[in-house]
């Protein structure tokens, strides 16, 4: 269960010759919230200094990420990131699908889809998202570029995980049923194109029964900065910070794993 829930965060918490991408440099930090109150949920507890430690400490980690209007991407790690080492490079295809490479090491692995497990896979499929939008009217300027701030709200039930009915109650009652997100994204109208390219890459990839495709295409522009709070962090929030963004020319073959490079499991973090 915990893999799974790594899985989903990395994914939530988480894309011929010369064409014009996107490139943008960001940074994601998850941070405690002074006053904010502590989940009671076994998972919540778990997660919450785990993934503060994973992606990089109260430092966050910082990325460059280069979009095609597609929906691929790829992004380079500037630190270390979730178990994988600095100067990981992480694509993700149009369909959905994971690879990441590091050049350094010349190493490359697959990233796992929870979805291949025949029981996650019908859980997902009983994940229906509830999701609201609400545009505020309110604008900065974020990047360069003018953004209205947008709240949202999704609430999504966990179905409960076989065998849970033989726990003691008191365990039953710690796992939780729901999971609750809400939060503020800044939304630019420049740079659309991009925002619906990743729209139909969720459509057809692993999240694709949750819904957050349509979620980012309700949105209708590119978001440069978010921050959220999720149930399962209880406490915690998590913003990403676009800093630099432009669109470029750059070679196809950025999308692709360098020739060469010898297959390995994928890095598993090291909680301590």
């Amino acid at each position: 269960m915990r893999r799974y829930a790594i899985a989903f965060l990395f994914v939530a918490v988480v894309s011929a010759p010369l064409s014009a991408e996107l490139k943008y440099t960001s940074k994601m930090t998850i941070r405690a919230v002074e006053g904010a109150a502590a989940g009671n949920d076994m998972m919540g507890a778990m997660l919450g200094p785990m993934m503060l430690q994973m992606f990089g400490g109260q430092d966050g980690v910082e990325m460059e990420v280069t979009l095609n209007e597609d929906g691929r991407m790829r992004t380079d790690y500037k630190g270390a990131f979730a178990g994988m080492p600095a100067g990981t490079v992480i694509i993700m295809g149009a369909d959905g699908t994971s690879v990441g490479y590091d050049a350094k090491a010349q190493t490359w692995w697959k990233i796992g889809n929870a979805n291949t497990d025949p029981r996650v896979a019908a859980m997902m499929a009983e994940m229906k998202p509830d999701v609201s939008v609400n545009r505020t009217g309110e604008f900065d300027t974020i990047a360069g570029l003018k953004a209205e701030r947008v709240s949202l709200a999704m609430t999504m039930p966990i179905p409960v995980p076989e065998g849970a009915d033989q726990l003691p109650p008191q365990v039953l009652a710690m796992i939780p049923k729901e999971l609750r997100v809400d939060g503020e994204t800044w939304v630019a109208s420049a740079h659309a194109k991009y925002a619906k390219g990743m729209a139909r890459m969720l459509a057809v990839g692993p999240m694709a029964n949750m819904g957050l495709d349509k979620l980012m295409a309700s949105l209708e522009g590119f978001s440069v900065r978010q921050v959220m709070r999720i149930s399962l962090l209880a406490g915690y929030e998590m913003e990403t910070l676009l800093s630099q963004i432009a669109e470029e020319d750059v070679p196809d073959s950025v999308f692709d794993v360098p020739a060469g490079l010898r297959e390995i499991p994928m890095p598993t973090p090291n909680i301590r």
